[in-house]
């Protein structure tokens, strides 16, 4: 019986046998957008420390998320509400300050105005940071 199996039909078992599993941990690798995705992931988990920090210091930005958005071959996103366009580009300074491995996308932020974020929210976004 070990004679029906020619060493041509063996290397193509073994073949078989590895190409899923090439495919299953290469995919991400070879798509340059997923590539691009999993760095802005990467980077996100990194720079949580300095993201919740930045919150805690400058307040109206608790419902702002940070995401990898995959328009643009993969970006730095953010979205969520803000009261108002300071924020909007304190939040741009913060985000490109972390120097992202892909551009940073904010176009998923919306400004409410600061009497709707009171309402939406249940806070004042211009609120000082409360010290000890």
């Amino acid at each position: 019986m070990a004679g029906l199996i020619t060493p041509r039909t063996k290397r193509l078992l073994v073949i078989a046998a590895i190409t899923p599993l090439l495919v299953l941990f290469a995919a991400p690798w070879l798509n340059m957008q997923g590539r691009h995705l999993l760095a802005v992931k990467e980077h996100i988990t990194s720079i949580t420390p300095e993201w919740n920090e930045f919150q805690s210091e400058h307040p109206g930005f608790q419902e702002v998320r940070l995401f990898a958005y995959t328009g643009g071959n993969g970006m730095f996103g953010a979205g969520g509400i803000v009261a108002t366009e300071k924020q909007i580009a304190d939040l741009r300074r913060f985000m490109e300050s972390t120097v992202p491995p892909r551009p940073v996308y904010l176009n998923h932020i919306r400004v409410v105005g600061a009497e709707d974020f009171e309402v939406l929210t249940g806070s004042d976004s211009n609120a000082p940071a409360k010290g000890p």
